[in-house]
């Protein structure tokens, strides 16, 4: 189990594509977002089976990240390999096609 590491820094978010060989489960959210309350257990009990870094990014905080990576609502979950977007899951969020991307991408 890899526990949800919260987003302080942009040179935290920097440091997560480099050398980076395995997905990143990015998960972007505000403070004010209701549905993203109960969608967030959710991805964290699906990421207990996982090894992959799961980060969690609130918008509002930064908002740069969320623009370069075109975030126009919440929640969005975008799944990366190899630094390249493979999955992009928003609103009404389908974990089970987030769970069979991350099984595809198991090394």
């Amino acid at each position: 189990m890899n526990p949800t590491t919260i987003l302080t820094s942009q040179k935290q978010f920097d440091a997560l594509f480099t050398n980076q060989n395995e997905a990143i489960v990015l998960y972007f959210t505000t403070t004010t977002c209701n549905v993203c309350k109960s969608i967030f257990p959710k991805l964290e009990t699906l990421m207990q089976d996982y090894t992959n870094p799961t980060i969690k990014i609130d918008a509002e905080q930064f908002p740069d990240i969320a623009g370069q990576h075109l975030i126009f609502t919440v929640p969005t979950i975008l799944v990366f390999f190899e630094g390249k977007e493979v999955l992009r899951e928003s609103r009404f969020i389908d974990f089970a096609k987030i769970e069979r991307m991350l099984d595809l991408l198991r090394n």
